[in-house]
């Protein structure tokens, strides 16, 4: 929806806002990786290994190397209270996350399954999220629906205060939060049988906003 500011000078300043939809094209997933040991060092080396078991299962589909990558890995003391002593350690976690780019036409249910079926019970799947390689087809087209947004506000503000709509005498693009494409849905189908989870990737909504101001005459 538009949005008007207070118009100055002979002057009309109006912000639109546009949105559509796409199909995005790949996905990330977000693997997570815990072990919980008595030890640091043992800790680590749980991680380690189901780390390296992730990996090499991802290697093994001929995912490329360059599109896996470690996103954090932090040591966190685990402790409990004791009356009268107060609290104690009871051991250590290691975590770490790794992050995989994914197209949706490249047996990516195959792939998780894979990742899943490793067999170590310190692996999970952290979530789902949609990408588009090439967004700026959809970024145009909603660009192109924002300016019509403002521009249909404007004629409309002009005709309500007596005025007829003059040349462009400023734009600014806004920024949108979010940082890219919303996921509007990403659905996951369990087939029969026992098959890998069908993933679909559904639509990502693309938004911009305009703001320009024109003269009045």
């Amino acid at each position: 929806m538009s949005e008007s500011t207070a118009s100055t000078s002979n002057t009309v300043t109006v912000t639109g806002r546009g949105t559509v939809t796409a199909a995005p094209d790949y996905f990330h997933i977000n693997i997570g990786i815990e072990a919980q040991r008595a030890t640091v060092k043992e800790a680590y080396a749980g991680a380690s290994e189901a780390m390296n078991a992730v990996q090499a299962q991802l290697l093994a589909h001929r995912v490329a190397r360059n599109v896996i990558s470690s996103s954090s890995l932090d040591v966190r003391v685990d402790t409990r209270w004791q009356d009268g002593i107060g609290s104690i350690v009871t051991g250590y976690t290691v975590s770490a996350t790794v992050n995989v780019l994914l197209r949706y036409d490249e047996a990516a249910e195959e792939i998780i399954a894979a990742v899943v079926d490793t067999g170590n019970d310190s692996v999970r799947l952290n979530g789902l999220s949609p990408a588009m390689s090439d967004p700026s087809a959809a970024q145009d087209a909603a660009r192109t629906v924002a300016w019509a947004d403002a521009t249909r506000a404007a004629v409309l503000f002009a005709q309500l205060a007596g005025k007829t709509l003059g040349p462009v005498l400023a734009i600014t693009e806004g920024q949108e939060h979010g940082g890219g494409p919303a996921p509007v849905m990403a659905r996951a189908m369990m087939a029969s049988g026992g098959e890998a989870m069908k993933i679909e990737p559904g639509q990502s909504n693309v938004s911009a906003t305009v703001t320009a101001t024109w003269a009045l005459s």
